[in-house]
């Protein structure tokens, strides 16, 4: 049940956060701002073919692990916010966001602390 308020209320500040926002590189902007406003550290801001990537330093992936499972508040809760902003872009914007995750599969950046993130058209 939670995880359902969640992803509304992440769809329900997309309107706000993403308004006038029409181009991948305006949502991506927008997107950095949201992330460094709950204190994500940002590493680098590549461009990989046609999508705007960002690649960060995860803060929360641990937090309350001990309490709660490993990833029980990173990817089970803040993802489902995440998950709003994903159904508002591709309803409202034909643009493709994929939230936040381990960058363990990108060649050039395996370590388990950081994450990344990618914006573009549908």
């Amino acid at each position: 049940m939670i995880e359902k308020v969640l992803h509304w209320f992440g769809y329900v500040i997309a309107h706000v956060l993403f308004l006038g926002a029409r181009s991948p590189e305006s949502v991506v902007r927008r997107l950095r701002v949201a992330y460094q406003l709950v204190g994500v550290e940002i590493v680098e801001t590549p461009r990989v073919d046609d999508r705007e990537r960002t690649i960060f330093l995860c803060p929360y992936r641990n937090l309350a692990a001990n309490r709660f499972g490993r990833k029980w508040l990173c990817h089970e809760k803040l993802d489902r916010v995440d998950d709003g902003y994903v159904t508002f872009l591709r309803w409202h914007r034909d643009i493709d966001y994929e939230r936040p995750r381990c960058c363990t599969n990108l060649s050039y950046c395996d370590d388990s602390k950081f994450c990344y993130s990618e914006v573009s058209d549908l």
